[in-house]
């Protein structure tokens, strides 16, 4: 299944974000990595920049990963 999440008002250097939940086999499209951050109840976007900048393929907390499309 996925599902997508529309928002309009990205900002014109944002990076469209792809979130795949392992646990609930759903595929979230956000606007914003900060955007991503704040939905999953993350304490900081950081924890996605460093996910993807270090191309790691281990899933963040056992269950989400992170992928940027275009």
């Amino acid at each position: 299944m996925k599902l997508v999440k529309k928002i309009s008002d990205a900002q014109p250097t944002s990076q469209v974000i792809e979130v795949f939940d392992l646990e609930e086999n759903i595929s979230t499209i956000y606007n914003s990595i900060r955007e991503a951050a704040r939905a999953l109840n993350l304490p900081s976007h950081k924890a996605i920049v460093n996910y993807i900048k270090n191309n790691k393929q281990k899933p963040y907390k056992g269950r989400y990963t992170f992928t940027k499309t275009k």
